[in-house]
């Protein structure tokens, strides 16, 4: 039975899916539930060289993502389980990897893409990362 579910989010289309099916499985198995946005930690960009400009920029990221957790907590308007919100500041794929093994999670619920173009096509995309390196059940909600 699903306990612990993690759903990343990150304000696209992808994670409002997800949200949609955390809280689909969610009202059938009364699973706590995470939800997770990760910043992107600009601080070691050699691209920005001004200090102050990184300051702002992850001022800036940090609030977007404030406002995406707080989006995400519309889908869990009146949920009977235990909702809570988490902000991580790093590579979006190594810190779901890393609250995954630190959480207890059964069940990961992720988007298939998400608003990082360049990086899906540089890397790999962050769902398919995370589903390579993950000890738990993946499940990848398509568009």
């Amino acid at each position: 039975m699903v306990k612990n579910i993690l759903v990343p989010v990150d304000g696209s289309k992808g994670s409002d899916l997800a949200l949609d099916k955390a809280r689909e499985l969610g009202d059938l198995t009364n699973a706590k539930v995470t939800i997770l946005n990760v910043v992107s930690n600009l601080m070691n960009n050699p691209y920005l060289l001004e200090h102050d400009y990184q300051l702002e920029i992850n001022k800036v990221f940090s609030q977007q993502a404030q406002e995406n957790l707080d989006h995400a907590l519309e889908y869990f308007r009146d949920y009977s389980g235990e909702v809570k919100t988490e902000v991580r500041l790093g590579d979006p794929a190594q810190e779901i990897i890393d609250e995954t093994e630190e959480g207890g999670y059964d069940l990961i619920i992720i988007g298939n893409r998400g608003l990082n173009a360049f990086s899906r096509v540089m890397m790999g995309s962050v769902s398919n990362r995370v589903l390579n390196h993950v000890k738990i059940s993946v499940l990848i909600v398509k568009e």
